[in-house]
């Protein structure tokens, strides 16, 4: 059993109150432990990047309440930094929306100040003895949106979330969130029982098991979550987009890259992608209609809370013959968020589909895979900070 006295705790609290009962409860928990407090998030990321004793395991314990989000937003890189610390968040305020973006920076748990006495031990015994034995960093969400149908972007999640797990030991996972075509199996020829659907209506518990047990693979350190128009066992479950965050949460603990295709949603499930959101790739044709809908995409994405230094927009079929808009003009219309080409080639594509495989497989050295590999490494850069990882929070 792990023990207090083996952790160093890290406090980040600019209240003394906070300060006072935290030190407290750490130091009636075991014998010689204390919690050292940090003023700001730039001492707390001096100290939890100094060596340590071999076998002490650092918390660092966080109150947001002075900044929530720029506390969360400047933690996300701490928690990429540092991923051995195990990060718990703190505050007043305990709402859905703060919950998760804490999630989404990487923190391992969510505790309101009232209980710290109460829940704060048991909290920090359990986190410590799941660190020792399993994976110590969650998985990142990648959401594909699309401006329009036919626009590509089923294309582009297959192709990134294969991209996404071509570094060793990296694995991705592709949900289809489509419930009318199934556009995931059919591109890769994929055959299931159960898909997304079964998961999402599950009255009980919603785990890391039941997604094991629930995904199809596609290939080496490549699984699919099918759309229920795919999973034979699914055809007439409804899409219960309730329970949506739930089943992120969960893929996160088995897949390093959760790649998610999303079409139209509604509303309230819109709002609770984005809020997990890791990155958003916005899919488009250089078309009038497909511009002014990710124009009013994109400012719904930082309603919900995405960061908007990790939403792109990426022109899909870029150079193609027709009456499309200049690459140019779409980038001024879509300022500031970045724009991406992908190039026409439709040949290329259509093959790829027609036998059922990704183009890292199907053709390899074409220039259309390599602007793949390119988004995926802006994605990659994005979700470590630079640097490569098993897993991520």
């Amino acid at each position: 059993m792990l023990v207090m006295d083996s952790a160093e705790v890290l406090l980040l609290t600019t209240e003394k109150e906070t300060s006072r009962v935290v030190q407290k409860t750490v130091g009636a928990a075991s014998v010689g432990a204390t919690a050292e407090v940090c003023k700001s998030i730039v001492e707390l990321r001096s100290r939890v990047t100094k060596p340590g004793a071999t076998k002490t395991r650092r918390i660092a314990i966080v109150d947001i309440d002075a900044n929530p989000q720029q506390i969360l937003h400047e933690l996300t890189k701490t928690i990429t930094m540092n991923p051995n610390v195990v990060f718990v968040v703190v505050s007043r305020e305990f709402t859905e929306r703060l919950v998760l973006q804490a999630m989404q920076a990487g923190a391992r748990h969510f505790l309101r100040k009232g209980t710290i006495e109460t829940e704060l031990i048991p909290v920090l015994d359990r986190l410590l003895l799941h660190e020792s034995h399993g994976r110590t960093r969650l998985g990142n969400i990648v959401t594909v949106f699309s401006c329009s149908g036919g626009c590509g972007a089923t294309t582009v999640a297959v192709n990134l979330a294969a991209e996404l797990r071509e570094t060793p030991e990296q694995a991705a996972l592709l949900i289809d969130l489509d419930p009318h075509y199934g556009s995931v199996a059919h591109y890769l020829n994929l055959t299931g029982k159960y898909g997304i659907a079964h998961i999402l209506d599950r009255d009980g518990m919603i785990d890391k098991h039941l997604i094991e047990s629930s995904v199809v693979t596609v290939d080496e350190r490549m699984d699919a979550l099918l759309s229920p128009a795919a999973a034979s066992a699914d055809a007439l479950v409804p899409v219960n987009y309730a329970n949506l965050l739930k089943t992120l949460d969960a893929c996160r603990e088995t897949h390093d890259y959760v790649v998610v295709d999303a079409p139209r949603l509604p509303p309230q499930a819109l709002a609770d992608l984005a809020t997990a959101t890791s990155v958003a790739v916005v899919v488009l044709r250089l078309t009038v209609r497909d511009v002014a809908f990710a124009r009013r995409l994109i400012p719904a994405l930082i309603d919900h809370g995405m960061t908007p230094e990790r939403i792109l927009a990426l022109a899909n079929q870029a150079g193609a013959r027709g009456p499309l808009l200049k690459p140019a003009e779409v980038e001024k219309a879509l300022k500031p968020t970045p724009l991406l080409r992908v190039r026409s080639d439709v040949k290329k594509a259509i093959r790829s589909i027609n036998r059922g495989l990704v183009l890292a497989h199907f053709a390899r050295r074409s220039g259309l895979r390599r602007d793949f590999r390119r988004i995926a490494a802006q994605i990659q850069k994005w979700t470590t900070n630079g640097h490569s990882h098993k897993g991520e929070a």
